[in-house]
């Protein structure tokens, strides 16, 4: 375009103030000296100089008119005006600068490749953030500075994008300039040009490594919640089946099959403590172990099981730990054929009053040592089974109680009954007036002696109920040990001669004595003496010592009878225990004699045990 102003007439270019500065003179004077000079774009208001107009923005260019001997004549100015390029391309680098000061306010990395996904242009941005030289990430190199895991599939999906011109959204872990992998989230489009076509792709990266992490901590945490939601319901689903078993083998049976599904081990054992020594009750093995599954060699009461049980503690031990064990002995002659141990957590079974009756333990889980977690799951489920155990053994009492009672009613009828029969028959024999006076006699004997025999049932009926019902009265007197044995004796040797027994009594101990009821302890040397003699043999050896400490006087009888089998044993002392009789009956009894004894002198604040 051309434009027209009015100017005053001593106008002169060379003294324009707006061409002075911005040095557009020094082109001039250039122009006037004979060189064709282009001269810089320039912001020129006309305005200054009295005209009218916006003030624009131009270039131009100098050229010199010369004469056939080279002397400038004139100088010629082409204007051009660029004002409407000049504001657009103001506006875009403003636009520019908006743009990347956005970026770095919101820490992103931006990028660009060429249409098939190759970087060409530089990025500052990728190369402050991962420390890679324009060298090294050019084309796909990149791909070098993503973590390797993520490596393939962030490669594929960029990949698969370029080849679609699909929208480029993906995460990955990229190393940072100080060697650390961080999350970034990256997003590219792609640029079509004028014929459809994707003329470049523009990127960024977007740290979210932290939303990452919190990401994958509140996952993990959700995950160990059910998970620990899932055990929860496994353990009630474990009480409820060991509360529902009546029986210690099916208790035992129980727990090792929920022990080993609830804490994910290939081997759960449970042993008990019977009558002293531990046993095994029950194994579960995986079919890892499944060739083990004969072993059944009893513990020797040594080692590191019974560590637990003699220190009623938990114990967790990893391999390592296991075997650097003082107490682990490894199974001794047995160790071929024991199933091996893998790290080991072991609790002990613990009845209501602090006693130990045995102990849980695992071995080899699926996978990595036992936690805390284990370790509190199978301390909750040693407790309910201790309860169960001991609630079986309560119930197997109760019935054991009940068989013997109903054993003893049916013995005491029967024992009631005996006497019956000779007494009716003699009664009989009276009864017809023909008898003669020695048959007369003979009868009186018979009725007289099963009286006597009843009456002596029945008088230990009543000792006993008024016994165990605390009724009975003792008292305390300064009782002579040796004369309570005299008397005892006296009473007992009717039955001991007729069974033909040999009677030893060991010289007495002078001065023995104690407090107490002379009658109630002839009562119990007596019992003590009949009941060897009925469960001795004819001939057999009896012998009756005593012994004296400084607190305590020891009464102990002795026999070479049938004795007692170990099952009996620990109940011997209990109501309605009696050993099996003989086909001739010839012990007799109701079984209660032991029980009164044991009643007398637990009174007397003394002990009674036997042995066999």
């Amino acid at each position: 375009p051309l434009y027209a102003f009015i100017v005053s007439a001593d106008y002169c270019l060379l003294t324009d103030a707006q061409l002075i500065a911005t040095g557009i003179v020094a082109y001039l004077q250039r122009a006037l000296d004979g060189e064709s000079v282009e001269i810089p774009a320039m912001y020129y208001d006309v305005v200054v100089l009295g005209g009218s107009g916006r003030a624009r923005w131009v270039t131009a260019r100098a050229h010199p008119i010369k004469d056939a001997s080279g002397r400038t004549l004139e100088v010629m100015l082409m204007h051009e005006d660029i004002t409407e390029r000049v504001v657009a391309e103001t506006a875009l680098r403003e636009r520019e600068q908006r743009f990347r000061s956005l970026v770095m306010a919101t820490s992103q990395t931006v990028w660009s490749t060429t249409p098939d996904g190759r970087v060409h242009e530089d990025s500052p941005s990728w190369r402050a953030l991962t420390g890679q030289r324009y060298e090294e990430w050019i084309g796909y190199g990149w791909l070098d500075a993503v973590h390797p895991d993520d490596r393939e599939r962030t490669g594929a999906a960029w990949r698969a994008a370029t080849a679609t011109g699909s929208v480029y959204e993906t995460e990955y872990r990229v190393r940072h300039a100080d060697g650390n992998y961080r999350w970034t989230a990256v997003k590219g489009v792609p640029l079509e040009g004028p014929d459809g076509k994707v003329r470049e792709w523009i990127g960024a990266n977007k740290d979210i490594h932290e939303t990452v992490v919190a990401q994958a901590a509140l996952a993990e945490r959700l995950d160990r919640e059910q998970r620990h939601s899932a055990l929860l319901v496994k353990v009630a689903q474990a009480s409820r089946t060991l509360g529902s078993a009546l029986s210690s083998e099916d208790i035992a049976a129980a727990l090792v099959e929920e022990v080993r599904a609830i804490l994910e081990v290939h081997q759960a054992v449970v042993s008990l403590n019977v009558g002293g020594a531990q046993e095994i009750n029950a194994v579960s093995m995986s079919d890892k172990y499944a060739r083990y599954r004969s072993y059944d060699v009893k513990p020797d009461g040594s080692g590191i099981y019974a560590e637990v049980c003699r220190s009623n503690q938990v114990m967790r031990l990893t391999q390592r730990e296991l075997e650097a064990h003082p107490a682990f002995r490894r199974f001794g002659a047995h160790a071929a054929q024991h199933p091996a141990i893998r790290g080991w957590l072991a609790v002990p079974l613990v009845d209501r009053k602090g006693k130990n009756i045995g102990l849980i333990q695992a071995s080899d889980k699926f996978e990595g040592d036992f936690t805390e977690q284990d370790e509190a799951i199978l301390v909750q489920l040693a407790s309910i089974a201790a309860n169960g155990f001991e609630n079986a053994r309560l119930y197997s009492s109760l019935k054991e109680q009940e068989r013997r009672k109903d054993e003893f009613l049916a013995m005491l009828a029967h024992e009631l009954r005996n006497p019956l029969a000779p007494i009716a028959t003699a009664a009989e024999l009276l009864k017809i007036g023909i008898a003669s006076e020695e048959r007369v006699r003979r009868s009186s004997e018979v009725i007289s002696r099963q009286v006597k025999h009843m009456t002596s049932l029945v008088d230990d009926l009543l000792d006993i109920s008024r016994v165990t019902r605390g009724l009975i009265q003792l008292e305390r007197v300064a009782v002579d040990i040796d004369a309570t044995l005299r008397s005892a004796v006296e009473q007992a040797r009717p039955l001991i001669e007729a069974r033909e027994h040999a009677l030893t009594i060991a010289p007495a101990t002078p001065g023995a004595s104690v407090m107490g009821d002379p009658n109630r302890l002839v009562q119990v040397v007596a019992n003590l003496l009949n009941n060897a003699a009925k469960y001795t043999p004819r001939g057999g050896r009896i012998r009756l010592a005593v012994e004296r400490d400084a607190h305590l006087v020891h009464i102990r009888v002795e026999d070479n009878g049938i004795g007692i089998d170990q099952a009996l044993l620990p109940q011997v002392f209990d109501l309605f225990t009696q050993a099996e009789r003989t086909p001739d009956r010839s012990q007799g009894g109701l079984g209660i004699g032991l029980a009164l004894v044991k009643n007398v002198v637990t009174l007397h604040g003394g002990e009674v045990s036997a042995h066999s």
